[in-house]
């Protein structure tokens, strides 16, 4: 049981968190539908998507929900806040639901006590404890080695693939890297500013935090639009704890508090918590209508004619001409 309050406090501040990013990555879904491919990965997609009210609230949920997750850090560990970010999906389905005037399914119910109950067990037996706050730089050289080439391949190969499943999965990965790595030096620049403003202005983490959180989230947008929120929802929101939490065991050097027959059972409450993740952000994910593009030819489905039919001669006006793309969501 969980007396501290310093983890009951980081506790309620990354449920709260949780929750102010599933707002946001519900309206950041809808606000990207029906968008093309064209400059869906630079600045003019942000500009676009910034006239839409939907994906402006989504955004600013984002911003604050980063807000509260940095303060979560500042007083927990990595192991406890980042895990507990999963129920991100747990507000999401039914805001999700909400959105489409549906009820929730016998399976999304399932699954959601799932994850509730794997991360419940994870955080009462693992009892995980911080560790440093701020590694040293030459900490960062082997993840920083390790995963800008895969920021990089996923990047460059998304952007020439065609609009669908591996395009938004690709840059899902893509965006779920670097979103994983920014909230451990979120973490380390909160506590640069413990000697001072401007020694934690002028911090490197906080400025590749900075960069990070943004290309992060500019990809996520674009795994987005990219048409398979089915996919690029939870391959997101499990690589961002998975990451942190391995950075977390690794050069911040937290702890699990756990051995013997608890091992057996955080191992299973964490391979529950995964697959819970993935089929709650298939089922909690709105579906995305498919993108046309404005040079596709528009079917003609009506029948063959030698000459225009008239009102008189079908009993009926002809239908409209079918207008290529879909609405766009605002």
């Amino acid at each position: 049981m969980i007396t501290d309050p310093r983890t009951l406090l980081a506790v309620a501040l990354s449920l709260s968190a949780a929750l102010l990013f599933a707002l946001a990555s519900v309206c950041q879904a809808k606000g990207t539908r029906g968008l093309s491919d064209e400059k869906a990965l630079g600045a003019g997609f942000v500009l676009t998507l910034a006239k839409r009210k939907t994906w402006v609230v989504g955004i600013v949920a984002d911003i604050l929900g980063f807000i509260v997750q940095a303060a979560a850090l500042a007083v927990g560990a990595l192991m406890l806040v980042q895990p507990l970010l999963v129920t991100t999906l747990l507000f999401a389905l039914p805001l999700a639901a909400f959105s489409e005037r549906r009820k929730l399914t016998a399976r999304e119910w399932f699954w959601a006590g799932a994850l509730s109950a794997s991360l419940a067990v994870f955080i009462a037996l693992a009892q995980p404890s911080a560790g440093l706050d701020r590694p040293p730089l030459g900490a960062w050289i082997i993840p920083f080695a390790v995963v800008t080439p895969m920021v990089v391949v996923c990047v460059i190969s998304g952007s020439r693939l065609p609009h669908g499943t591996p395009r938004s999965l690709t840059l899902a990965i893509a965006a779920g890297i670097l979103l994983g790595i920014s909230a451990p030096l979120t973490k380390a620049g909160i506590a640069a500013f413990e000697d001072g403003f401007w020694p934690g202005v002028g911090s490197w983490e906080l400025w590749a935090m900075a960069v990070t959180a943004t290309l992060g989230t500019l990809w996520q947008q674009s795994s987005y639009q990219a048409g398979d929120v089915q996919t690029s929802l939870p391959t997101v929101t499990v690589l961002k704890p998975v990451i942190a939490m391995a950075l977390g065991l690794t050069i911040y050097q937290e702890t699990l508090s756990i051995d013997g027959a608890g091992d057996i059972a955080v191992v299973v409450a964490i391979s529950v918590m995964v697959l819970a993740t993935i089929m709650l952000g298939r089922l909690s994910a709105p579906t995305a209508p498919s993108v046309v593009s404005p040079s596709d030819p528009v079917p003609d489905h009506s029948p063959p004619s030698d000459g225009p039919r008239s009102v008189t001669q079908s009993g009926a006006a002809p239908p409209p001409e079918a207008s290529p793309g879909v609405g766009l969501t605002r």
